[in-house]
């Protein structure tokens, strides 16, 4: 074979390898990327699931608390006013004669029930939360715990009110719902403020001027489960929190909550 010849087949062979070994390069890199792109999507989505779940078993977390706290709230008032109006109608059955005061006196206690109840229903009812704005929600809530005359809760607005994602306003109602509650129960405190600061992102304060508590001591042991529900729960809605107390000076819990 002429020394042409043989270098010209010689240079064919050599770049078909090279392109054979681009190709099969090229092919590698495609089918790596291609296996990247999809593990991140199998990731993203599982984030996704992961954030599903934890969402729902949040809802349900809240829901439980707050069926818990309402049941309590059905006993301890609608309950006892109803046994009231009850021992009342026995009296009056079992007088000669009709008590025309006391008949009058049934019938308030009988409305005040059937008025609190209303109340119960309407805290209890998501539709009702995200058909209307969260400061809204917030004042009908404590326009009914106002009404008890134990404590006293404020709400205010700051900044231009803009809507918030409707899962989220009910994450962060069902928030306000159960620091109110906790107040409530373990604050020992007569006022409670309810601000709404709407600027970049919706920045929600509750200020209480109760006895306060050591936060260190309440997230080592169990009564620091409702401080990192409020925290876990803030994210679930892509926002944060932050939890400021000292004993005898009340507590500040301060949520922020992005709008979409």
């Amino acid at each position: 074979m002429p020394p042409k010849e043989y270098e010209t087949i010689l240079v064919i062979i050599v770049v078909t390898a090279v392109l054979v070994l681009a190709a099969l390069f090229i092919t590698i890199l495609v089918v790596y990327m291609n296996n990247r792109k999809k593990k991140h999507l199998d990731e993203k989505q599982q984030m996704r699931n992961n954030f599903q779940q934890e969402l729902l078993q949040s809802q349900l977390e809240i829901q439980e608390q707050t069926l818990s706290h309402l049941s309590q709230e059905i006993h301890d008032n609608v309950g006892q006013v109803l046994s009231l109006a009850k021992v009342q109608i026995n009296i009056m059955n079992e007088s000669e004669q009709m008590s025309r005061p006391m008949l009058d006196e049934v019938k308030d206690n009988i409305s005040k029930a059937l008025f609190d109840l209303r109340d119960i229903a309407k805290s209890l009812s998501s539709e009702r939360i995200k058909a209307i704005d969260i400061a809204e929600a917030i004042s009908q809530e404590a326009t009914r715990i106002n009404k008890a005359g134990i404590i006293q809760v404020t709400v205010s607005t700051s900044g231009q009110e803009r809507k918030i994602n409707n899962q989220k306003k009910l994450i962060l109602f069902r928030i306000i719902q159960e620091c109110l509650q906790n107040i409530l129960k373990h604050a020992d405190a007569a006022l409670v403020k309810i601000e709404f600061c709407f600027a970049e992102q919706l920045t929600t304060t509750i200020t209480d001027n109760g006895k306060g508590f050591d936060i260190t001591k309440a997230t080592d042991h169990h009564s620091g489960l409702g401080l990192t529900n409020i925290k876990t729960r803030a994210a679930l809605a892509g926002g944060s929190s932050s939890i400021e107390s000292k004993e005898g000076s009340g507590t500040t819990i301060t949520i922020n909550i992005p709008y979409e």
